[in-house]
């Protein structure tokens, strides 16, 4: 478009184009576009707002600037959504990573607990297989300084 800057205009891709072309709408049949169409940036809009002095094209260019405006908003919103998301994706990291440790940490404790468990088991197996059971402890009281009194009496006799 003559006047236009290149920078408030451009020309869509194939792709953009095939994507925002009508279907049910447009020929398929010989003629149509030579041409990939251009398209306006927002600022491109505002420019054409200042040389199109219609009521129809003003009230459609204050729609499109609005359609800019709620885009942008939209664009934003995504855009701290994705930070926010990126965010949960780190601390749900730093948690497994933690988790992990900690699991490990429990498996090394109950390894060792494992460890002398068996070897409380194996003094305990050794002791039995020894045959070393407690010799019968002496008599203590009244009654048992009496029989040692009677019995040594009765080896002096």
């Amino acid at each position: 478009m003559k006047g236009s800057p290149p920078d408030f205009m451009f020309e869509l891709t194939k792709e953009e184009y095939d994507t925002l072309r009508c279907k049910n709408f447009t020929s398929n049949a010989r003629g149509g576009n030579r041409y990939l169409p251009f398209a306006f940036t927002r600022e491109g809009i505002a420019m054409l707002s200042g040389l199109l002095r219609s009521e129809i094209a003003v009230q459609a260019n204050i729609s499109i600037m609005r359609a800019f405006f709620q885009m942008q908003e939209a664009l934003l919103i995504v855009s701290n959504t994705q930070l926010q998301l990126e965010q949960i994706r780190a601390e749900i990291k730093q948690l497994r990573t933690d988790m992990n440790d900690s699991l490990a940490d429990q498996n090394e404790i109950n390894e060792l607990t494992r460890a002398q468990l068996d070897a409380i088991s194996d003094a305990l197996t050794e002791l039995q297989n020894q045959g070393t059971h407690p010799t019968a402890l002496p008599e203590i009281g009244y009654a048992a300084i009496q029989k040692r009194r009677e019995e040594e009496e009765s080896s002096n006799n």
